[in-house]
C-alpha cells in the first residue's frame, strides 16, 4: 500500500465516509431513541391521615416521621410504613392515590413521566407492597403503566378503585371498580369490577371469585335521595339554627353534604338512615367503607361526652341472642379537652383526620372485631353529622358483605 498512493487515498475516502454514514445515521437515532425514552422522576406527596408516619429515604440515616395533618414529598425508593395508629395517603404525579391503612409497609419503586412530548413509554408507577393493606384508586390515563409488587404476585391496575391485602397466607386482590390484571407462577389472571382474587404463596392467582355486595342502595349518590334514603334532622326551636343534607358536586362526583348554620354553642344533627333489613349470618366478612371531607368543626372533639361529630357512622342490628345493638364510629379533626370522652371501643370508636383531605375509611371486618356481640341481622345504616357549627360530606357509602 505503501508503494500506492492512490490505493491509500481511496482507503481513507472510504473510511472516512463510512464513519460519516455511522455518525449521520446514529446520532439522529440516538436523539430519535432519547425522545421516545427519556423520563422525568416525579416526587410523591405522603399525608398522614392520622398518627405517625414513618418515611425512610436515601438520603438520611433514619426514617422522617410524618406527623399528623401533614404532607412530605418524597421520591423514588422511599420506604413508607404505618403502625397500629396511622394511617397515610399517598398522592402520585397525575393525582392518582394510594391509602395505607394501618400496620402497613411499601416502597416506591418508580414514579416518572415522559420528558418530552414525543415519548412512546408510558408514565409509570410502581410500589413493592410488602406487608398490609392498601387501596388505590388510579386516575383515567390510557398511558399509565400503575403496578403493585407483592412478595407473591405482580399486579397491573387500570382506571378504578382497588383493594390489595399482603400477609403471611398470601395477597388478595379486590376490583371494585374497573380492570385488573394479576401475574404468578407464570400464569395470568383478569378481573373485572366486583370480582377478586387469592393468591397463594408459589401458587397461580385463583380464579375469578365475586368480590363483596353492598347491602347499600344508593350508596354512590347518583341517584336523588328520596325514595331510598330517609332525611331527618333535629334543630334547636328557636330556629337561629339551620341543619342542611343535599347532594352536591364534589371532586368530579356525588357527594353527601352535612352543614349547620346560624348561632355557634348551640346542638343540632342532620342525617340521612337508608333500611338494610337484611341477614348476614352465614357471610364471613362485613365493612363498612366511606370517603369523608371535614371542612367546618367548632364543637371540638365529638363533644363533652363523645357523641357529637361532624361525620358519624351508626350500624343499627341484631346480634345472634336478637338482642338490638349499635355500631358507631366518628370523624373529627378538632381535638378534644383532655377531659371530655373520646370512645375507642370496638363498637364505639372515632379517628382525628385531616381537615379539607378526602379521607378513603374501610372499616375492619366487623364480623371478627365484635367478637360474641357480632351482627346477625343488619336493621339501618345511619350517616349523621351533630354537633354546633359544622360543614363536612360523604360519598361512595358502602356496606361491604362477602360470603
Amino acid at each position: 500500500m505503501q508503494n500506492n498512493p492512490e490505493r491509500l487515498a481511496w482507503t481513507v475516502l472510504l473510511l472516512a465516509f463510512t464513519m460519516f454514514c455511522v455518525v449521520a445515521i446514529t446520532i439522529p437515532l440516538g436523539v430519535r431513541w432519547y425522545l421516545r425514552n427519556a423520563m422525568t422522576v416525579e416526587a410523591t406527596a405522603v399525608t398522614s391521615v392520622r398518627g405517625t408516619v414513618l418515611a425512610e429515604t436515601r438520603k438520611v440515616s433514619l426514617p422522617v416521621p410524618i406527623t399528623d395533618g401533614s404532607t412530605t414529598e418524597v421520591e423514588e425508593a422511599t420506604y413508607i410504613a404505618t403502625d397500629s395508629t396511622s394511617q397515610a395517603i399517598l398522592t402520585f404525579f397525575n393525582d392518582s392515590t394510594l391509602t395505607l391503612y394501618s400496620e402497613t409497609g411499601m416502597r416506591i419503586q418508580r414514579a416518572r413521566t415522559r420528558r418530552f412530548g414525543l415519548g412512546r413509554r408510558p408514565d409509570t408507577i410502581v410500589v413493592e407492597l410488602e406487608r398490609g393493606r392498601v387501596r388505590a384508586a388510579t386516575t383515567s390515563q390510557s398511558d399509565l403503566l400503575f403496578e403493585i409488587h407483592s412478595p407473591h404476585a405482580v399486579i397491573s391496575l387500570g382506571e378504578g378503585s382497588f383493594s390489595i391485602e399482603v400477609n403471611d397466607e398470601g395477597t388478595q386482590i379486590t376490583a371494585r371498580l374497573g380492570q385488573a390484571k394479576l401475574a404468578s407462577a407464570d400464569e395470568l389472571v383478569r378481573l373485572g369490577t366486583g370480582e377478586r382474587s387469592v393468591i397463594n404463596p408459589g401458587q397461580a392467582p385463583s380464579p375469578p371469585l365475586p368480590a363483596e355486595r353492598n347491602l347499600l342502595v344508593n350508596g354512590d349518590l347518583s341517584d336523588p335521595l328520596e325514595g331510598v334514603w330517609e332525611v331527618y334532622k333535629v334543630e334547636p326551636p328557636s330556629g337561629v339554627v339551620t341543619a342542611t343534607v343535599e347532594i352536591v358536586e364534589f371532586n368530579s362526583g356525588q357527594a353527601l353534604e352535612f352543614r349547620s348554620e346560624g348561632e355557634d354553642n348551640l346542638h343540632s344533627e342532620v342525617g340521612v338512615i337508608q333500611q338494610v333489613n337484611t341477614s348476614v349470618q352465614d357471610f364471613d366478612s362485613l365493612r363498612v367503607q366511606v370517603e369523608v371531607t371535614l371542612d367546618r368543626q367548632s364543637l371540638p372533639g365529638g363533644g363533652t361526652l363523645g357523641s357529637e361529630f361532624p361525620i358519624m357512622i351508626h350500624l343499627a342490628y341484631k346480634d345472634i341472642n336478637g338482642s338490638d345493638r349499635d355500631w358507631y364510629h366518628g370523624f373529627y379533626y378538632t381535638p378534644p379537652p383532655e377531659n371530655w370522652l373520646l370512645f375507642n371501643a370496638p363498637d364505639n370508636s372515632s379517628e382525628r383526620v385531616a381537615r379539607f383531605l378526602r379521607y378513603p375509611y374501610e372499616s375492619v371486618n366487623l364480623l371478627n372485631s365484635l367478637g360474641e356481640t357480632k351482627p346477625v341481622y343488619i336493621k339501618y345504616l345511619r350517616v349523621y353529622a351533630s354537633g354546633w357549627i359544622y360543614q363536612a360530606r360523604v360519598a361512595d357509602i358502602a356496606l361491604l358483605a362477602q360470603e
